[in-house]
C-alpha cells in the first residue's frame, strides 16, 4: 500500500493508540479538524475525546501538559503547528 507522509503519520498514530491505551494526542484542532495537516483525521471519532484532545493556541501549554502527562505514565503525542 502506497501512502503519503500525512497518511503514514495517521496510520502510525492509530496503530500506537490501538496497541497502547496510554497514548494520548493533544494539540491545536487535532480532534475537531484533524490537525493543521489532517494527520489526526478521524482519530477522535475512533478513540474518543478523552484520548484526542484539542488545546488552545498555546504552545507552552501543550508542551507543559505533555510533560505532566508523561510523569503520570501517559504517552502523549503533542502536535505544535508551526
Amino acid at each position: 500500500m502506497l501512502v503519503n507522509l500525512v497518511e503514514a503519520v495517521d496510520l502510525a498514530l492509530a496503530r500506537a493508540m490501538t496497541e497502547d491505551e496510554q497514548v494520548i494526542i493533544l494539540g491545536e484542532d487535532v480532534g475537531k479538524n484533524g490537525g493543521v495537516f489532517r494527520a489526526t483525521q478521524g482519530l477522535r471519532e475512533r478513540f474518543g475525546a478523552r484520548r484526542v484532545l484539542d488545546t488552545p493556541l498555546a504552545e507552552n501549554l501543550i508542551a507543559g501538559v505533555a510533560v505532566g502527562m508523561s510523569t503520570q505514565g501517559f504517552k502523549p503525542v503533542a502536535e505544535i503547528q508551526f
